[in-house]
Order: structure tokens, then C-alpha cells, then sequence
């Protein structure tokens, strides 16, 4: 017989990779509870993929509040990474193009006074 593993929540912004908190409307399931008459609860879900897979993860009420923060920290985190990670190329472009030019300025020089 296999059983699930217990799905824990990441600790740290730098172990979220990617994902989200997003607040969702649920069933629980009771017959004698507010949902079996069509009024759901709320519950919020911490979305993520992991390899290749979309896991969604129940945040208790109580850790909402510092999750999200976490998520936040993140988000922020990765939006940083991806500004210096294109910041990075546009420089190394910018480098490229520098030593293209010099490259030709070299060539020219070699062929205008090659003679002298």
C-alpha cells in the first residue's frame, strides 16, 4: 500500500523557486456543513511547479499572513535576478560589439599600412 507524502511548505524565500498563494473557494465535504448547501469556504493553496508537475499545497490561516511574505520576498527576488540577469547581456552585447569594431579598426589599420 503507498501513501502520500506530507507536502510541507517551503521555509525560506530563497526556497521557493517559483509559484504562488492564491486563496481559493472549496467544498470540505460534511453533510451537515454550509458548503453541501452551495456557500463554500475559503482556504488558500501555495501553487508550484515541481519537475514539470503543478502541486498545490493547503496554508493554514494562521501561516498565511508570514507566507506570504515569503512569496513576496521571492517574487521580488527572482523580478531582481531577471533585471541583472538582462542587465548582464545587454553589457556583454555591448562588449561584443566593442571588440567587433576593433576587430575591423585592427583589420583596416593591417591593410593601410601594411606597406610602410
Amino acid at each position: 500500500m503507498q501513501t502520500k507524502t506530507a507536502k510541507t511548505l517551503p521555509k525560506t524565500a530563497s526556497d521557493i523557486q517559483n509559484g504562488g498563494l492564491y486563496l481559493q473557494r472549496v467544498r470540505c465535504g460534511k453533510r451537515n456543513c454550509k458548503c453541501a448547501r452551495g456557500e463554500t469556504h475559503s482556504a488558500y493553496y501555495f501553487f508550484a511547479r515541481r519537475s514539470g508537475k503543478l502541486t498545490k499545497t493547503y496554508v493554514r490561516k494562521s501561516e498565511v499572513k508570514m507566507f506570504s511574505e515569503l512569496v513576496k520576498t521571492a517574487t521580488n527576488e527572482r523580478a531582481e535576478r531577471r533585471q541583472v540577469s538582462r542587465s548582464s547581456r545587454e553589457l556583454l552585447e555591448h562588449l561584443r560589439e566593442s571588440v567587433r569594431l576593433y576587430e575591423q579598426t585592427a583589420k583596416l589599420y593591417k591593410q593601410n599600412y601594411k606597406y610602410e
